[in-house]
């Protein structure tokens, strides 16, 4: 669960929650520049029935300024991150099965040379129309399925991604994030059975470094 100048999505180990720094707060780059890679993990998702969560991820951005998630929403559906401050360092834009990526396996979704400094502001961009979760009776789940999940309307949601403690990039040096997609949180049943009351998408995720 850690998000770093490489990106790397693991759907399997999911950083803890833990209070980020303040929206409020501020850092600025220094002189040299380092690298951030961002790696992603999912913690173990208890619910027996389910064979895979996959989540479509198209990038993962970072800024300097902390974000809200008000903050973390806005530009979402452009292309580019470079409005409000944010860089792209990982554009994976595929499906991911994050129930792949547990006990500690993580997958890659970036590296970017970035300017060194301390970065208080991430999010991920994923497309909820191309998210499904399966059950193990080969029930898929979807935005538009019956039953459904119930994702955000628009195309492309940007989720706030809570830090443990900012991230500082060191001049020459790579630092590592690992970005938590906590499934299990993020993934509600609502009802008593999910396959007659379907899921309420309500995503929870943390980084750290590695």
């Amino acid at each position: 669960r850690a998000i770093g100048v490489v990106a790397g999505l693991a759907a399997a180990a999911l950083v803890a929650a833990c209070r980020g720094p303040s929206a409020a707060m501020f850092a600025s780059t220094t002189a040299g520049n380092g690298t951030m890679a961002v790696q992603l993990t999912d913690a173990p998702f208890t619910t027996d029935s389910v064979k895979s969560v996959d989540v479509f991820v198209i990038r993962v951005d970072a800024r300097v300024a902390d974000a809200d998630s008000l903050n973390a929403a806005q530009g979402a559906t452009d292309d580019s991150a470079s409005t409000g401050g944010w860089m792209t360092l990982g554009a994976p834009n595929a499906s991911v099965n994050l129930l792949a990526f547990q006990n500690g396996a993580a997958m890659i979704l970036g590296a970017k040379t970035v300017p060194a400094g301390t970065y208080l502001g991430f999010r991920l961009i994923i497309d909820p129309t191309r998210s499904s979760v399966t059950l193990k009776n080969g029930t898929v789940l979807s935005g538009t399925s019956a039953p459904s999940i119930m994702f955000p309307s628009a195309s492309r949601s940007g989720i706030k991604i809570v830090l443990t403690k900012a991230v500082t990039v060191t001049t020459d040096q790579t630092t590592t994030v690992l970005v938590d997609f906590m499934v299990g949180s993020s993934f509600v049943m609502r009802g008593n059975s999910i396959s007659q009351n379907g899921l309420l998408f309500t995503p929870v995720i943390h980084a750290s470094v590695k």
